[in-house]
C-alpha cells in the first residue's frame, strides 16, 4: 500500500464539500440580472430638508443613511431585501417595524423614490429624490 496515495485521497475527499460550496455560491451570484445596478450616492428632495446616502461597499453591503437637515436627526440602515425586475427595483430597509423603501429604475439612475411605511401600514413619507452628489460632499 502506498501511504502517500491514501493520504492524498483522504485530503481530496475531505476538501470536496468545501470546493462544492464555493462553486455553488459563485453560481448563485451570477444569477443576478445583468442590468442590476443599485443606486448609489447622495439624493435630496425638492425641499432640501432630507438627504439620503446610498452606499455599496467592496463586500456588497448596501447601506441607507439619512439626515434630516432641519433637526439634525440621522438614521443608518443595512441589509435591504431586494425585489423587482429589469424595469424597476425596490430595496426595503427595516428599522424595527418601519419600512424604508427605495424605488429605482435602472434607466433613470439619478432619481429614486423614498417611501416610509409605519407599523400599521400607512405611508408616512413619500418623496421623489434626485441625485446631487456621489458621497458626503452634499
Amino acid at each position: 500500500m502506498n501511504i502517500k496515495a491514501i493520504a492524498l485521497a483522504s485530503v481530496i475527499g475531505l476538501s470536496t464539500p468545501a470546493i462544492a460550496d464555493i462553486t455553488l455560491n459563485s453560481h448563485s451570484v451570477s444569477a443576478m440580472p445583468t442590468d442590476f445596478v443599485r443606486p448609489t450616492g447622495a439624493f435630496m428632495d425638492n425641499s432640501e430638508n432630507w438627504v439620503v446616502w446610498l452606499k455599496l461597499d467592496e463586500f456588497g453591503n448596501y447601506t441607507y443613511e439619512a439626515l434630516d437637515r432641519k433637526t439634525g436627526g440621522s438614521l443608518t440602515l443595512k441589509n435591504a431585501s431586494i425585489r423587482g425586475n429589469r424595469k424597476r427595483y425596490t430595496y426595503i430597509f427595516r428599522n424595527g417595524s418601519h419600512k424604508y423603501i427605495i424605488a429605482h429604475r435602472p434607466k433613470d439612475p439619478s432619481i429614486i423614490r423614498l417611501t416610509v411605511v409605519n407599523p400599521q401600514g400607512y405611508v408616512i413619507l413619500n418623496r421623489l429624490m434626485e441625485k446631487v452628489g456621489n458621497d458626503w460632499d452634499v
